[in-house]
């Protein structure tokens, strides 16, 4: 019988009985495990991963600085593609510390077959040994590691492997294209006085109708009229060929006439985009080649040249003993053109020696050939203006043995001041444009070099003509394309 407010107290037995907490133990190690397999597993995955990028970066570097410089070596010539894989190569050669490595410090071999050279940044792309046949339009190295011993581009696998089997070896490539951005060239260009590029003259070479060794006022040429000269402007940012590109700034071109240079890789192979040229708004910028302080250019890119002497025609000519009529080459209307007395052939009858204006400060007349020498064109000698410039027949007297402007010191030298000159910066290379011109469109026929003998002015640039240059030596910068 039961006391009443008294519970009975109850007896666990079995199981329950016996149960207690550090018994979890067990449980939590066997957790434990588990989860540090996992663990190992993220890490191995994670540096494998690593690894594979590592190794994307090593490759992607070794063509990066390889076809970079291998186009630095192009220049339209044999040679140039020679230079161009020697340059590429050598990327590859040296010591740990200076050569291109992967898997972190091996050297690699270098193969021909990894490189290649087009005409466009997006090809087609032809073989070293192809190239060398036609190299005068190739401006662009590609690059790549499939030409390459295979096992630079694989990176074995453990842990990513688990994934799928087909990953147990990552097979990787890389790239490069790399290829002229910006060309020597002043955004001026100004009409070809003759359609062919080389002429036959009595024995000298004539290009584009002009002579070497004779000066011209570049704002008064039209060979297709005796009217206004025609000059003009050529969009430094518009690459031939671009369609509905209008006129550039007159902001955005300074820069561009300061250094002589436009920020495309050519001019040639399409129309450019053209506009009158602004003489008046950019004298001062062409003058840069005179003047170290010049306020609107900088100096560290735009510096003066070596010699910036004047050679002004009544007073600074001293090799010529002939009175000087003007700073060109006087100027002439026959066969209904605007160029000077020494463009018709035979020379007009009442031409005198003074018509012809200073002669050679920059360069001599040239004998013709049809190809240039490999030694380059034979020079005539002062001996010869009798027959170059008849009738006329100017006369020199004390000649330099190279020419007027590469003397270092006396009366036909002048040295800057106020910051280091750079020789041939007086030398604008100008394209010669197809004329006439219309529709704000034209073609580029070839570059001419000329030579400022005195600074511009806001209606006059004389200038020497000193020959053609080969639009592939002019590149000045290099850069990676996408």
């Amino acid at each position: 019988m039961s006391t009443p407010g008294y519970a009975p107290r109850m007896r666990l037995t079995g199981r329950a009985a016996t149960f207690r907490p550090g018994n979890e133990n067990g449980a939590v190690a066997i957790m434990t495990a588990g989860a540090l397999i996992v663990i190992i597993g993220f890490c191995g995955l994670a540096l494998e991963l690593s690894q594979v990028y590592n190794r994307k970066m090593e490759l992607q570097n070794a063509v990066d600085v390889s076809a970079l410089a291998a186009a630095r070596e192009l220049n339209g010539t044999r040679a140039g593609i020679t230079n161009a894989v020697q340059a590429a190569s050598a990327r590859f050669a040296g010591s740990k510390e200076t050569a291109v490595t992967f898997q972190y410090g091996r050297t690699m071999t270098w193969s021909e077959a990894a490189i290649e050279f087009g005409s466009t940044r997006s090809g087609p792309w032809v073989a070293a040994g192809t190239a060398q046949n036609n190299p005068e339009q190739l401006r662009y190295a590609r690059v790549s590691t499939e030409g390459l011993d295979p096992s630079y581009s694989e990176v074995r696998t453990l842990f990513v492997a688990v994934l799928s089997k087909d990953l147990a070896t990552v097979s990787l490539s890389a790239e490069a294209i790399a290829g002229a951005s910006a060309i020597k060239v002043t955004p001026l260009g100004v009409c070809a006085m003759r359609p062919e590029e080389k002429r036959n003259r009595n024995g000298e070479l004539e290009e584009y109708g002009f002579r070497r060794g004779v000066s011209y006022d570049l704002m008064q040429l039209n060979p297709g009229g005796t009217g206004a000269g025609q000059s003009f402007l050529i969009n430094p940012i518009a690459t031939p060929g671009a369609i509905g590109v209008p006129a550039s700034s007159l902001d955005t071109v300074r820069p561009f006439v300061c250094t002589g240079t436009m920020g495309i890789p050519r001019v040639m192979g399409g129309q450019v985009s053209v506009s009158p040229f602004p003489l008046e708004d950019l004298f001062n910028q062409l003058n840069s080649r005179f003047v170290a302080n010049n306020a609107t250019c900088n100096t560290d890119v735009a510096p003066p040249d070596f010699n910036v002497k004047s050679y002004i025609f009544n007073t600074s000519v001293p090799w010529m003993s002939t009175t000087r009529d003007g700073q060109s080459a006087a100027l002439s209307q026959a066969e209904s053109k605007r160029w000077t007395v020494a463009g018709p052939d035979p020379t007009p009858a009442d031409t005198t020696a003074g018509m012809y204006g200073p002669l050679w400060s920059y360069a001599r007349a040239v004998e013709y050939a049809a190809t240039e020498p490999s030694a380059g064109y034979t020079t005539y000698g002062t001996t010869n203006w009798k027959n170059l410039y008849n009738p006329g027949q100017p006369t020199a007297t004390g000649y330099p043995s190279s020419t007027p402007y590469m003397q270092s010191s006396g009366a036909n030298f002048q040295a800057p001041t106020g910051a280091r000159g750079v020789r041939h910066r007086r030398v604008l290379n100008v394209p010669l444009l197809e004329c006439p011109v219309s529709g704000g469109r034209a073609t580029v026929l070839g570059i001419g070099r000329f030579f400022m003998t005195v600074p511009a002015d806001s209606t006059h640039l004389f200038a020497e003509f000193a020959g053609l240059a080969a639009e592939q030596t002019l590149n000045v910068q290099t850069r990676l394309y996408p």
